[in-house]
């Protein structure tokens, strides 16, 4: 043996089903999810496109379910699978974290965020985790996040001791199939919903959906926000006029550091803009 001290580094890791998936997995699994390509992933990975098909399989195996779908256009996670690249994902740059700052959004808000952090985040210091408004609320009350865009204002209510300003606008398009619906895990889903309740329209939510095409495919109802819409080039036409299901996306901090106040200055400049 040698002298040299070990190198010791927290890894990461998830229980699915009860059943471990190892980082080298996970790391396969948020690499489709982020290049819908298994070609680009193993690429982005350095390893062989077989291989790549190796841990998909072993952790599909673990599981007990498919994790990834394939068609002529590329690959992409099934619902189970984005589930838990996220889940990945937002673990990973919370241990990342150290004395960075960390700010949180979803899907729906992702480009209004990045835009914003471009013009001052010169240097690439913040952390961003991407995931829904109920577990990103988890880490900002738990104190594992300085600054969270929320899609649905409604949180708002539950919050004490936070402040928060306006940024940006949008709307929910209603995509009408029929009374059965299902919930789209982003956006301001409860006012579209409370929007049929009050109108007294009978309905019945079947599933959560984090794949929008998957969603599509389902032939369900779903509201969606436009932004989103428009930025996936998706020519959805509303059963409702969208100006009745607009609503306000917020930023909500605890402490305003120069940071976060540069921020919250630059979501409100482009969310001006959408």
């Amino acid at each position: 043996m040698n002298g040299t001290e070990p190198d010791i580094e927290p890894s990461v890791a998830l229980l699915v089903g009860g059943r471990r998936l190892t980082t080298r997995q996970l790391e396969v699994l948020s690499a489709v999810h982020n290049e819908g390509s298994q070609n680009r992933a193993a690429a982005l990975l350095g390893i062989s496109t077989s291989v790549l098909h190796r841990y998909i399989s072993q952790a599909e195996g673990k599981v007990g379910r498919a994790l990834v779908v394939t068609s002529p256009g590329g690959s992409e996670l099934n619902e189970l699978g984005m589930k838990v690249a996220m889940e990945y994902e937002a673990l990973e740059a919370r241990m990342r974290r150290g004395g960075s700052t960390v700010v949180g959004c979803t899907i729906v808000t992702e480009e209004l965020l990045l835009n914003a952090l471009t013009k001052i985040d010169r240097e690439g210091a913040c952390e961003l985790i991407i995931s829904d408004d109920a577990r990103n609320l988890k880490d900002f009350q738990a104190g594992m996040m300085d600054l969270l865009v929320l899609d649905d204002p409604l949180y708002l209510y539950d919050l004490e001791g936070v402040s928060w300003q306006e940024v940006a606008a949008d709307r929910l398009l209603h995509v009408d199939n029929g009374p059965r619906y299902g919930r789209f895990m982003y956006g301001a889903q409860r006012i579209g919903f409370r929007h049929l309740e009050t109108r007294g329209v009978r309905f019945e939510v079947e599933g959560a959906f984090r794949s929008l095409s998957a969603l599509q495919r389902s032939g369900r109802s779903f509201f969606v926000n436009e932004s989103l819409a428009l930025r996936k080039g998706l020519a959805l036409r509303s059963a409702t006029d969208p100006s009745w299901l607009e609503h306000r996306i917020n930023a909500v901090y605890r402490t305003e550091s120069e940071f976060v106040r540069k921020l919250v200055s630059a979501l409100r400049q482009e969310g001006r803009r959408v």
